[in-house]
């Protein structure tokens, strides 16, 4: 069910010359010669998507003789789209649903070439087709439309149309929403994921760090790696690192290596090398193998984590709102009959829904519907699972045991999950079933696991593991028991990790009983908003062992709130070791804004006081920079107890972000010692473009392409620019998402126009994706061209280049504005077929800087106009307007 708020968006792009029927004014004018002059700059304009309105010119108000208007007809209606193979981007109302090579033929109505798209096509961008043809049947006016390649969606949809913006290269069919069919908020369809380029990267990390305390001194080094590799949809990983200590040997550390592929079809993703199993039904571990698992991200924003489905009856065309604790977070409009609501987006812990359906008549209908989470619950219809095949990897284990794991989850309906799982290993079985409810009094999961072990000389155990989980939102308190879990195990069972612990220490002589078997654990959370008071926290955990005494617990609480000046919080905290060993910790801490500027420093004060050792310290945290590249901090701490004479400590630290790596140094000195560190950290990829230095990448990650524009920002990445080679870098994008990447031109040389500044992508998850930018490089100059004579060139006549493509237009004065020039060359103005053909005007531009007003970076060129024999005719500029 689409949600009402998604409506068509005016997204065309028309001529200002073009819209209904003008009367010029002399003011009025001017500014159109200058609408002429940028509109002829991009190539074209948008088509008009509705009949080509007339444009009227009272050329009374015009310096332009009788003959010369002629010049003018062309800009009587928008500019035609010429024939041709376009790369576009198609959208459907406001959903962007493919991008590619679409052909534009010409049509007998109006000249103007068209966009031809067949039945396939547009049937697979959800246009319901069966229900418009229900809607036609009942029109007996309306006559079926013919199949043909390029169909005719206006005459097979009822309201529907299609508009081209030329100069966004983007096409919209506006689609009525009752011939769409339901496709959840956030929807990217499969066909738009970027799979990428073939590139590789390396990722480093390095950091120098130097203590000295009482006359001794100490140096450590540490590099961290990450690289990886695409080929296809291919993806190669690979982390390591190397650390170097005084009076130490160099350790190396081969941490993960991995290769890893997308199965669109299930929703998933295949695993090959070293990684660890999902963690949703048994524990997690890591391991060396192959594992194939489901992906949530693959689904749409709306549909990811768990919200129940809304059902319903409309007795007429009726208007649904949803609400959760007095917000808004959906509303509809549906037609008679039974409905679903299915793309709620989840809200954390939840809380009751609240429905109100209002018919057309006024009349009101309102029921509830049950909300709360736990991890385990998911949308009815929705299935997760996970297959893996591998050895445990586990460097204290001298046997690595070989093992298999498979588990499911599924959906049944909003109030049941069921979920459950099976393993198997060397000497090892566990098998687990489990269900998960979502009740009016709040959200349960239960599950048992049971495990059986053979213990090489020792017999088998075998046992089971009780596991509760409680969630649930008290809305008439506004309390929220974020987290309450319960285990119990029984002295037979062990889990996987702990079984290979076991095993192995049996198989090599060593105590079996010595790895510690829980008997129990329990871990509750409770949060209470107090609203303008602030809000209170409460937690507390405890586990205990078979074959150990006492238990570990932890409690702590604490309040929060903000006053005018910051925000503070009070903690509270106790810990039991098994051992006995009790601490209490008191922590207070302040945070306070020096000034009202967003990008104020802020100052915090953390003071906390424990049994046996004290401390305080205050900090001044900031950013500085245009794009907020530069972070500081500088601190001052001290600290007491009951055996030492107090200490005290000071010192500095910086960060910087640049387009090519971070960096960062601190310093600090006090009564116990100093010490000074430093680190850059960065990646260098290599793409089809070549190597681009960047800051530290993700898995998934863009770069962009826009030639000779070095300087310009990418806006969505701190410190990132364009370098001289018209690359950059954006080190992270939301994979199965639509990501906008803007350009912000500020920076570039003036010789330089965008014809776009804004790209959109959804890259599969470990994608490199290709951000291109098409830009005009050259440069740009004002020239004056009379004819010989002195007489004024025709106003709004074209002007191309010596290769015939389009790169101005005469404006009043002979003035011509014309971008994307050599220093030196010519130009052509065509003439009225009265002056006989074209004049050829040759130009040289000054150097840069001269000539040039206060006003502009543009030189002032004086040239002539001369009548040529030869009519160059312009090239078709279809192609060069495609990417």
């Amino acid at each position: 069910m689409k949600s009402s708020r998604q409506s068509a968006p005016q997204v065309r792009q028309t001529n200002p010359l073009s819209s209904s029927s003008w009367v010029l004014k002399p003011v009025a004018a001017l500014v159109l010669t200058a609408f002429a002059v940028s509109a002829s700059l991009g190539g074209a304009s948008a088509q008009a998507s509705e009949a080509q309105a007339s444009t009227e010119f009272d050329t009374v108000f015009l310096s332009v003789s009788a003959q010369d208007r002629s010049g003018l007809a062309r800009f009587s209606r928008s500019d035609a789209v010429s024939p041709g193979v376009y790369s576009v981007d198609i959208w459907v109302n406001d959903s962007h649903v493919s991008h590619g090579s679409v052909k534009f033929v010409a049509t007998d109505t109006d000249g103007n070439a068209h966009a031809c798209l067949s039945r396939s096509v547009l049937d697979s961008y959800g246009i319901d087709f069966a229900k418009a043809a229900a809607d036609r049947r009942q029109d007996a006016q309306t006559p079926a439309p013919a199949e043909q390649d390029c169909f005719d969606l206006a005459a097979a949809v009822p309201g529907a149309s299609v508009d081209f913006d030329f100069g966004e290269q983007r096409l919209v069919l506006s689609i009525p929403q009752k011939y769409l069919r339901n496709n959840a908020r956030g929807y990217v369809s499969p066909e738009l994921w970027d799979k990428g380029v073939n590139a590789g990267f390396l990722s480093y990390s390095a950091n120098a760090y130097q203590y000295s305390s009482g006359g001794s001194h100490s140096m450590q080094g540490f590099l961290g790696v990450n690289a990886g590799v695409n080929l296809g949809g291919w993806h190669l990983r690979h982390q390591s690192s190397v650390t170097a200590a005084s009076g130490r040997p160099t350790e190396f550390d081969d941490v993960a290596t991995w290769v890893q592929h997308d199965v669109t079809r299930l929703r998933s993703q295949v695993t090959i090398g070293e990684t660890q199993t999902t963690g949703d039904v048994f524990d997690s571990v890591p391991f060396r193998g192959a594992q194939i698992n489901s992906d949530d991200r693959m689904l749409p924003d709306s549909l990811r984590g768990y919200a129940p489905v809304v059902r319903g009856t409309a007795d007429s065309n009726a208007h649904v709102t949803v609400r959760q604790n007095g917000q808004v977070l959906y509303e509809t409009n549906v037609p008679p009959g039974p409905f679903e609501i299915r793309d709620l987006y989840a809200t954390g812990y939840g809380g009751a829904l609240d429905v109100t359906v209002t018919e057309a008549d006024g009349r009101t209908k309102r029921f509830d519907v049950p909300y709360a989470s736990v991890a385990q619950l998911l949308r009815p219809g929705t299935t997760r699972f996970a297959v893996t095949a591998g050895q445990l990897r586990n460097e204290s284990l001298q046997t690595k045991p070989v093992f298999a794991q498979a588990t499911v989850q599924r959906g049944l309906t909003n109030l049941v999950t069921l979920y459950g799982g099976g393993l198997a290993a060397q000497g090892y079985v566990a098998t687990n079933a489990g269900a998960a409810l979502n009740t009016k009094y709040g959200a349960f999961a239960g599950d048992l696991t049971a495990a059986r072990t053979q213990i090489p000389g020792q017999g088998t155990r075998q046992g089971a593991s009780l596991h509760i989980g409680y969630s649930q939102l008290v809305q008439s308190t506004d309390t929220n028991i974020a987290v309450g879990a319960y285990r119990y195990s029984d002295a037979g069972y062990l889990s996987f990790a702990d079984a290979a612990q076991v095993r192995d220490q049996a198989l090599h002589s060593g105590d079996a009983d010595s790895v510690y078997r829980q008997r129990g654990r329990l871990q509750l959370t409770v949060n209470q908003n107090l609203k303008e008071h602030g809000s209170v926290f409460a937690s507390m955990s405890s586990q205990q062992y078979w074959n150990r005494s006492g238990r570990d617990v932890f409690y702590q609480a604490g309040y929060s709130n903000s006053f005018k000046y910051g925000t503070y919080s009070v903690t509270a905290g106790r810990s039991r070791s098994t051992d006995g060993t009790l601490s209490n910790e008191v922590m207070l801490s302040t945070s306070i804004p020096l000034g009202h500027s967003p990008r104020a420093p802020i100052a915090t004060t953390n003071v906390s006081l424990g049994k046996g050792a004290s401390s305080a310290q205050t900090a001044v945290a900031g950013t500085l920079g245009e794009s907020n590249q530069y972070s500081y901090n500088a601190f001052g701490a001290a600290g007491w107890g009951s055996d030492s004479n107090g200490t005290a400590s000071g010192g500095a630290s910086g960060t910087w972000r640049g387009a090519s790596m971070s960096a960062m140094a601190s310093a600090s000195g006090g009564t116990s010692g100093s010490q000074m560190s430093a680190g850059v950290s960065g990646s260098v990829v290599a793409h089809p473009g070549g190597v681009t230095f960047s800051q530290t990448v993700g898995d998934t990650f863009g770069i962009v392409e826009a030639k000779g524009a070095e300087g310009a920002s990418v806006s969505s990445a701190t410190g990132v620019k364009v370098d001289r080679h018209g690359y950059a870098v954006v080190p992270y994008l939301t994979p199965y998402s639509m990501n906008a990447v803007d350009i912000d031109p500020k920076g570039t040389s003036p010789d330089v126009e965008f014809d776009s500044t804004s790209e959109r992508t959804a890259p599969h998850s470990g994608a490199i994706v290709m951000l291109r930018y098409k830009t005009l490089t050259g440069r740009a100059a004002l020239i004056r061209a009379p004819l010989p004579g002195g007489e004024a060139l025709p106003f709004g006549s074209e002007v191309t280049d010596q290769a015939g493509h389009p790169v101005g237009v005469v404006a009043q004065d002979s003035r011509i504005f014309a971008r994307g020039l050599e220093s030196k060359g010519a130009l052509f103005v065509k003439l009225p077929e009265a002056k006989s053909g074209q004049c050829r005007v040759d130009y040289v531009l000054p150097e840069h800087g001269e000539g040039a007003t206060q006003a502009s970076v543009y030189p002032s060129v004086e040239a002539h106009c001369v009548i040529a024999k030869s009519v160059i005719t312009a090239s078709q500029p279809a192609e060069a307007q495609t990417e």
